[in-house]
C-alpha cells in the first residue's frame, strides 16, 4: 500500500493527466479558438487576487497592474522564480516568466500537439486585467529555454 507521500504524488499526477487530456483534446477540436476558455479562468484568477491577496487595479497603468500580478504569483503561489515585465510602448507588453512550475506541463501539452498553452494561468489573469482596464489585446505565448519558462505578449489591436 502507498504511504500517504506517495497517495499525495500519484493525487497530483492524476490531476496532471486529466489536465493534459483535457487540455488536448479541447486545443484537437477548436484549436486557437480554444482561447475562448482562457477568459473565464483568467476572471476567477483575478477575482481571488482582489479578494483574497489585496490586488487592486482601479486606476493603475497596465504595467504596474501586470507587475502586481506577476509579484503575486511568484511570492503568493511559488508560481516562477521571476516574472518580469516590459512595455515597448502603450501598445505592447512583454512578460518573461521564469523557471515556471508549469514548465514540464506546458511541454507535455506541446508534445501532445497544443500549439500554445491557453490554460496558462499568468497570461489569462493578466489578460483578464488588461480587458478590465477597456485593453483589447492579441495574447502569444513562447516557450522561453533559456529561462526555463514562457514569454507571454500582449499587443494592442
Amino acid at each position: 500500500m502507498a504511504t500517504d507521500e506517495q497517495k499525495k504524488a500519484n493525487r497530483l499526477r492524476l490531476t496532471e493527466m486529466s489536465l493534459v487530456s483535457l487540455t488536448t483534446s479541447t486545443w484537437d477540436i477548436l484549436g486557437e479558438t480554444a482561447f475562448a476558455f482562457s477568459r473565464p479562468m483568467g476572471r476567477r484568477i483575478l477575482n481571488i487576487m482582489e479578494k483574497e491577496m489585496g490586488l487592486e487595479i482601479g486606476g493603475e497603468t497596465p504595467e504596474h497592474v501586470m507587475m502586481e500580478i506577476s509579484r503575486i504569483f511568484v511570492d503568493e503561489f511559488g508560481f516562477a522564480s521571476d516574472i518580469e515585465v516590459k512595455t515597448t510602448d502603450d501598445d505592447k507588453f512583454e512578460l518573461r516568466v521564469r523557471n515556471c512550475v508549469n514548465r514540464s506541463l506546458t511541454d507535455k501539452l506541446m508534445e501532445a500537439g497544443v500549439g500554445k498553452p491557453f490554460i496558462c494561468p499568468v497570461l489569462n489573469a493578466c489578460h483578464a486585467a488588461l480587458r478590465r482596464m477597456d485593453y483589447k489585446m492579441h495574447e502569444d505565448v513562447e516557450k522561453w529555454v533559456e529561462g526555463k519558462g514562457s514569454i507571454i505578449t500582449f499587443t494592442r489591436v
